[in-house]
């Protein structure tokens, strides 16, 4: 009985001195690294625009074959403009028709707003912002204009990602070789590597959000991201 009590113990023993070991093991190990944050920006031009615009046309309800036929018309005249300047027809793409009843005063309705909304995507970026921009040719061509709307986006913005994650990387090894070089201490390799999201805004922009932004409003933009970098201390 002695003797397995004694067994016992023993490996208690062990176990509790092994445990003590990988606690002391993992201790020293996270005093042994520093955590640091690196960051990239650059700015960048977009290269594709997407212009959604819709037209609309007010008709009564006892014609609204009228309505449509001139719709139909303005939609035509868009077309020939945007050939016109450029634009393929393969980079046109037309939403089905809607019309909503027009109230009056009293809750009557007689007449009907029809509309219809285009989306245009190019790389020609000047000849729709002549159209968009200055829509004095549209409305002198008899197209009623209810909404428009531009959206610049870049093409090879994958491409722009990855180089800043590089970037961003190689910005916090090298601030922690400073950290470490303070300290009389060399660079271990990196332990851990975490991205941060990406920061797309106007020039100058310090808005940022947790799950990222992406500006389409402004023609030129900063990209920013972060990269959070732990690396061994030797």
């Amino acid at each position: 009985m002695k003797t397995s009590n004694a067994v016992i113990l023993g490996i208690a023993i062990v176990v509790a001195f092994l445990v003590f070991g990988i606690f002391f093991y993992s201790a020293r190990r996270s005093d042994n690294t520093v955590a640091v944050v690196g960051a990239a920006t650059t700015r960048f031009d977009s290269d594709i625009v997407k212009w959604r615009i819709t037209l609309s046309r007010t008709s009564d309800e006892k014609v609204m074959a009228a309505g449509y036929r001139m719709l139909q018309a303005d939609v035509a005249a868009l077309r020939n403009l945007l050939k016109a300047k450029g634009i393929e027809e393969k980079e046109i793409m037309a939403q089905p028709i809607n019309s909503d009843r027009v109230y009056g005063p009293q809750g009557q309705t007689s007449t009907f707003n029809i509309q219809q909304t285009l989306i245009i995507i190019t790389s020609n970026i000047a000849s729709v912002e002549e159209l968009a921009l200055n829509p004095l040719v549209l409305v002198e061509s008899g197209v009623i204009l209810q909404q428009s709307n531009l959206e610049y986006l870049n093409s090879k913005l994958a491409d722009l990602k990855m180089k800043l994650l590089s970037e961003a990387t190689k910005d916090a090894r090298k601030r922690a070789e400073e950290i470490a070089g303070s300290s009389g201490a060399s660079l271990g390799p990196v332990s851990s590597l975490r991205a941060g999201v990406f920061q797309i805004n106007e020039p100058f922009s310090n808005e940022v959000s947790d799950y990222g932004m992406y500006n389409t409003q402004a023609k030129v933009k900063d990209i920013t991201v972060t990269v959070r970098a732990e690396f061994r201390i030797e």
